[in-house]
């Protein structure tokens, strides 16, 4: 299995409006928890930079019947406010042209309650979401000042978790950078094989013929 990244989107919380009446807080948080088809910077330096869009392909209504996915709060799973099973529970999932929406009433709780109070006062004010990346495309942008890389998510293995959260929660950006340069690089390796491979196929070929 591919390993799990962890992505954020800024200012994507709020509490929806009461529809109860007057003197009825609402306890539905909602918001956009992954964005379609924007380039967002993972790591940016000096000398190194990389970037990542998401395909609406990555997430289809057929996928998220079959995902288990949770809502936690600040990434900790044993703080899990809501969960949508295979389609079913109380984490409600929305698609949408520009990304994947969702919302949860809040349990009756001091879990619940604190979610409500600090996406109320902005403390938590985005979302970041939990995937195992499939398929995808890497298209080298470098120049001779720096390595600069987009990342293109078509597909993803699974979406474990959804989190309110207030700051991203990317890994540490040098180990972070160098990861993602050694799996460059064995694209590189694994493409330059494949374009060998072909040439040897073509010498084959050809010598057969004479």
């Amino acid at each position: 299995m591919s390993e799990k990244k962890i992505r954020f989107v800024p200012l994507s919380l709020n509490v929806r409006e009461s529809r109860g009446g007057k003197g009825v807080e609402s306890r539905v948080i909602e918001g956009r928890a992954i964005v379609f088809d924007r380039e967002t910077v993972l790591v940016e330096k000096s000398k190194y930079r990389e970037s990542e869009v998401i395909k609406p392909s990555c997430i289809t209504e057929a996928f998220l019947k079959n995902q288990d996915i949770k809502l936690n709060l600040l990434h900790v799973r044993d703080s899990t406010v809501a969960r949508n099973n295979k389609g079913v529970g109380s984490l409600k999932l929305y698609l949408r042209p520009d990304g994947l929406y969702f919302s949860a009433e809040m349990p009756k709780c001091d879990l619940g309650d604190q979610a409500l109070e600090l996406v109320r006062n902005k403390t938590y004010t985005g979302c970041s979401f939990e995937f195992y990346p499939k398929d995808y495309t890497i298209t080298d942008r470098s120049n001779g000042r720096r390595e600069d890389y987009l990342i293109t998510h078509t597909a993803f293995e699974r979406v474990t978790a959804l989190t309110i959260a207030m700051d991203p929660a990317y890994e540490d950006t040098d180990v972070h950078a160098r990861e993602n340069r050694e799996m460059l690089e064995q694209v590189r390796q694994s493409k330059e094989k494949q374009r060998q491979d072909e040439r040897d196929r073509i010498i084959a070929i050809n010598s057969l013929s004479e």
